[in-house]
């Protein structure tokens, strides 16, 4: 697995993982995404010298996102992804690349809580 710096040519891929209806339940927000908004986010995102927004790729197939904002990660796993063990491996890619970071995740979303202990990093419960 390799984590690549996401680009503006990800931007529909990224959209449609963050729209995914499964990924929206278990995030923060669960609202869904305007293309617009999206753009102007990720923009703005790229624009930073350390963005910390990442493709994790699998023989140059895309399957998931890792976010990294100083000392929290976030992470999604493309839908046709999941229940592959993708997850943590990009969990456990992204700590040997940035160090242990702190996972806020829900607390029914059990499957992230798991994978994010198993890789390392520290679980932080959010409502």
């Amino acid at each position: 697995m390799e984590l690549r710096k996401a680009t503006m040519d990800d931007a529909k891929l990224l959209f449609d993982w963050r729209n995914d209806p499964e990924t929206r339940q278990v995030s923060r927000d669960t609202s869904e995404l305007v293309w617009d908004s999206h753009v102007g986010w990720l923009t703005r995102r790229l624009q930073c010298e350390d963005h910390g927004l990442y493709i994790a790729e699998v023989d140059g197939i895309p399957v998931g996102t890792v976010r990294i904002d100083r000392d929290e990660i976030s992470y999604t796993v493309a839908p046709e992804q999941r229940q592959k063990g993708v997850g943590e491996a990009m969990l456990v890619e992204a700590k040997r690349a940035f160090g242990q970071k702190v996972a806020e995740v829900k607390r029914e979303n059990i499957a992230s809580m798991k994978a994010a202990e198993r890789a390392g990093h520290i679980v932080k419960f959010v409502d």
